[in-house]
């Protein structure tokens, strides 16, 4: 009896070993990783010594996003004031249905303007494509289910951000940025409207929303 028990408590301890070295390790990576995209961080000059890109973008829109490989190392310098030039953002369809429409603003907490701050617009597809009730042309290339594609910020945003770099109006050190999603249209009168699915569940044939964004379009 004694020995059964013996051997039970070694099996326990064994186990609360193993247990104990699997958080170690869990926690080890954690630490050691500095993932492109992060979904609650708080951006400051305290954060650390790379810049960061936070993603606020929900986990219902269908797309994954990240930096382009090739452009990272470039954009997580802090010593690189042409970040903005240099970020590409890899965007890709992970869901089912062909995308027409994207669009994300791209905000820069540290640089203020006035009561609030320097934002990017990254968009894809045709600007009218926004607007739930208009329909692709042929001339529309959608991205399929599964395909990536490439974000840029336009060149005359960028003008504008390296004028107001050239009079001083921004730190020189930017340590991070913040991205969030605004609309995805499939071209087919459905879509995500600020994270949520389009339209929505409560209106009749999404008439509240269209209204809405008629008005602030």
């Amino acid at each position: 009896m004694n020995s059964q028990r013996k051997v039970a408590t070694q099996v326990i301890r064994i186990l609360f070993a193993l247990l104990v070295l699997a958080v170690a390790f869990a926690l080890l990576i954690k630490a050691t990783s500095h993932p492109a995209t992060a979904r609650s961080i708080e951006i400051t000059p305290q954060s650390p010594n790379f810049r960061l890109l936070e993603n606020r973008i929900s986990e219902q829109v269908p797309i994954k996003v990240k930096i382009r490989r090739e452009k990272e190392k470039g954009f997580r310098d802090l010593e690189n004031e042409n970040w903005a030039r240099d970020l590409e953002i890899e965007v890709k369809n992970t869901g089912g249905k062909l995308i027409y429409y994207l669009f994300f603003h791209l905000h820069v907490p540290e640089a203020k303007i006035q009561d609030s701050y320097q934002s990017f617009s990254l968009v894809y597809g045709r600007v009218a494509l926004s607007k739930w009730e208009e329909r692709p042309t042929p001339e529309d290339v959608p991205i399929k289910p599964g395909e990536t594609i490439i974000l840029k910020i336009e060149e005359d945003q960028l003008r504008g951000w390296d004028q107001a770099r050239g009079l001083g109006l921004t730190p020189k050190h930017i340590h991070g940025v913040r991205l969030l999603f605004q609309d995805l249209s499939f071209g087919d009168g459905t879509g995500f409207d600020g994270g949520a699915p389009w339209p929505r569940p409560s209106t009749k044939n999404g008439s509240a929303s269209l209204a809405r964004k008629e008005t602030s379009s």
